[in-house]
């Protein structure tokens, strides 16, 4: 019984799910506006300091990356959407849940610690009659 799953691990998981949701969305929403700023950036030395070919061969590839890494970002956000607005939506129903893990694993705990009082005295007959056979 050592290592089973306990009941609270799924209620956990899915707990840390949508904290992980909604922390990487934030970050890859600030990831998305960074690359913005880039693009911006490259696009305005391009427009304003005319560069060399050697140059805009470079502000070409770091373009690419730029918006290679925007695009990941938009993608994670787009797929993480509906997740966010159900989390926004359902507060209440999170805290909730939180405290359901929270009264679930008290009682794992407990039946982990368990230990055995005797009630009436016929645990101890058995026992003693155990050792005199």
């Amino acid at each position: 019984m050592e290592n089973e799953k306990h009941i609270s691990s799924g209620i956990d998981s899915f707990l840390t799910f949508l904290r992980e949701v909604e922390q990487n969305h934030s970050i890859f929403l600030s990831v998305e506006q960074d690359a913005n700023d880039e693009t911006q950036d490259i696009l305005h030395i391009i427009e304003l300091k005319e560069p060399g070919f050697s140059k805009t061969v470079e502000l070409y590839d770091k373009l690419k990356e730029v918006r290679c890494k925007r695009r990941k970002a938009k993608d994670y956000i787009l797929q993480t959407a509906s997740i966010i607005n159900w989390i926004d939506e359902n507060k209440t129903v999170i805290k909730g849940l939180e405290k359901l893990l929270g009264e679930v694993r008290k009682n794992e705990r407990y039946t982990q610690n368990r230990i055995f009082t005797a009630k009436t005295g016929i645990a101890q007959e058995m026992l003693d009659t155990e050792k005199q056979e």
